[in-house]
């Protein structure tokens, strides 16, 4: 059970890696249109965006943890 944690916590970690990997690339190939949103899109727009891209990090971190609760529930359940 301790190395089933252990895997999920490095998945976890991969996963959110990889996202605020595609989160920095996306905002960087935006490029002249980002930069646009970030200088003079003010701070509603602005904060829309990096927001978002900050709930997919933690989403994609969160997920096989959740993923392995509910499979441990399902398994305790039995």
């Amino acid at each position: 059970m301790t190395a089933e944690k252990v895997a999920a916590f490095h998945e976890s970690w991969i996963n959110m890696s990889l996202a605020a990997w595609r989160a920095n690339l996306q905002f960087l190939l935006s490029g002249p249109a980002w930069s646009a949103v970030w200088l003079r899109g003010g701070p509603r727009l602005r904060n829309t965006k990096v927001q978002h891209a900050a709930l997919e990090i933690v989403a994609s971190g969160l997920a096989p943890i959740h993923r392995r609760a509910v499979r441990n529930a399902k398994r305790l359940r039995k």
